[in-house]
């Protein structure tokens, strides 16, 4: 397994040596269930926002096969500093635990993200929505 891939309970001290260095943490989730250049470029992007992306990619850790193509993926690109797996019912307490100074919305911003915002937004942090420009594929 790649080492950027760690279970989230390892995400709070590596998050907490990132913030004691400085370094402004950036987290975002989704099932990317394709990873296409759209997405890859998305990710690019929202790394840029800090020093720091980790991807909470959405998955049953008890059952490997179904994310651990997606997770070898996702970990091989340059701008995923940590990936950890998750349910998908799980990013508000990660976000609770992280603190993260920026959450990022890849792409869509919908109803069932207010939770999410709402997380960010009490503990003081930033809600970056990063839209898929006109015309890109919904992938």
């Amino acid at each position: 397994m790649n080492p950027k891939v760690v279970p989230s309970a390892q995400l709070e001290g590596m998050v907490d040596r990132w913030k004691q260095a400085g370094k402004q943490v950036v987290l975002t989730a989704g099932r990317f269930d394709t990873l296409d250049e759209i997405q890859t470029e998305l990710l690019r992007r929202a790394r840029a926002l800090g020093d720091a992306l980790i991807v909470a990619l959405y998955g049953e850790p008890s059952e490997p096969s179904d994310w651990q193509a997606r997770a070898d993926r996702l970990a091989a690109l340059e701008s995923v500093d940590s990936l950890t797996v998750l349910p998908e019912d799980a990013p508000v307490s990660l976000l609770q635990r992280l603190q993260p100074p920026y959450y990022v919305l890849l792409g869509e911003y919908g109803e069932r993200d207010l939770p999410i915002v709402e997380t960010v937004i009490a503990y003081g942090g930033f809600a970056v929505v990063l839209p898929r420009v006109s015309g890109e594929s919904q992938g």
